[in-house]
């Protein structure tokens, strides 16, 4: 289906980390990542976000050094080809930030706080067409789950986080129509509050753009079954096309060709 005829946006995944949730040390080696990422593009992603430090839970933080030693040698290949457009960078320092965005990566997704206003200016004035997605997450990535907020303070938490980084972006020079909103599903939430996110989608998305990240994520598991993340895959294409169906305007996700092809199905049953 012709990216141009969605009303989507598609973020495929592509982790460089040992110790993602779902395919770390899979793509250690910077040819095999860029193989893969020719490959989700090949199923209809309009953009790869290459993680190069995981965020998932009890995860430990690495140094810049660690994370960009993962990071530029895949970089190099992709700008070798000349398709940085292509590419979004998943991660939480500035630093590393900076350094992509030079390199003219088009995307940055952002876990946890954002940069401080001066630095996060500095992004825009290298790039003033850059997209962000600011996604919240409570606590850090090692610690989140050990008080994770519930329903109702996670719709209070995020709303509010929304509202802050909104007018933080808009204030640093990102063009609204490239700033995305991600509840974090998953980021320091109890089963239930994932589901109350979900569920508050409509909301969220009437004055913004939402991005949502539940591929293979363990509360799908919890809920509906799939030992592993694998066996999530179903469910979450399920829940990513109510998703979208009810205002989502980007899907991050493992399965990009799957996801595409339901939401095709389901559009042409609603016209």
């Amino acid at each position: 289906m012709a990216h141009e005829a969605r009303a989507y946006k598609v973020l495929g995944i592509l982790n460089l980390t040992p110790d993602s949730f779902s395919d770390g040390g899979k793509l250690s080696k910077p040819a095999d990542a860029l193989k893969y990422f020719d490959a989700l593009l090949s199923e209809g992603a309009d953009f790869i976000d290459v993680g190069a430090e995981s965020t998932r839970p009890g995860a430990k933080e690495v140094s810049e050094a660690e994370e960009l030693d993962r990071l530029l040698p895949f970089l190099s290949l992709i700008e070798h080809k000349g398709m940085l457009d292509k590419v979004s960078i998943d991660t939480r320092k500035f630093s590393v930030m900076k350094q992509v965005v030079q390199m003219q990566v088009s995307f940055i997704n952002n876990v946890g706080p954002l940069p401080d206003q001066i630095d996060l200016s500095a992004l825009f004035k290298v790039n003033p067409k850059l997209s962000f997605i600011a996604c919240h997450m409570h606590g850090t990535p090692e610690m989140m789950q050990t008080n994770p907020l519930s329903p109702g303070a996670a719709i209070k938490r995020v709303a509010a986080y929304f509202d802050d980084a909104s007018e933080e972006l808009l204030v640093a020079g990102c063009a609204a129509e490239n700033i995305y909103m991600d509840p974090g599903i998953g980021f320091g939430k109890t089963d239930a509050a994932n589901w109350k996110l979900l569920l508050n989608t409509p909301n969220f998305s009437k004055s913004r753009n939402i991005a949502i990240g539940l591929s293979r994520k363990g509360f799908i598991g919890r809920a509906l079954g799939g030992d592993t993340p694998h066996e999530r895959d179903t469910s979450s294409k399920i829940l990513e096309s109510a998703a979208i169906l009810a205002g989502a305007t980007l899907i991050r996700t493992h399965d990009v060709g799957r996801l595409i092809k339901l939401t095709a199905t389901l559009t042409e049953a609603r016209q």
